[in-house]
């Protein structure tokens, strides 16, 4: 499983999804303007983004709401990537 917070130098909403994010285990911050070849990989266009890719697929949330939603659900899940891969 890969996990990458794209953000800016100037967005508002970036340090405050990078503080949600502290306590999960492997995130990447990537500065979506130094990254532009990965960010339109992912289709980002704004930021704060978070893509979760797993065997099963990618997944991205976009804004602190969506972000915050996913740490949430992540805390009640059993880990891994979800499918058989032993991830």
């Amino acid at each position: 499983m890969k996990i990458m917070l794209f953000t800016t130098p100037t967005c508002q909403y970036c340090t405050p999804a990078k503080e949600l994010l502290a306590d999960t285990e492997g995130v990447e911050i990537i500065n979506a303007l130094e990254n532009q070849d990965l960010a339109g990989m992912y289709g980002i266009r704004s930021v704060p983004s978070l893509v979760v890719e797993k065997c099963s697929g990618t997944n991205v949330f976009v804004g602190l709401d969506q972000i915050a939603k996913y740490v949430d659900e992540s805390a009640n899940a059993s880990g891994g990537c979800g499918c058989s891969c032993g991830h």
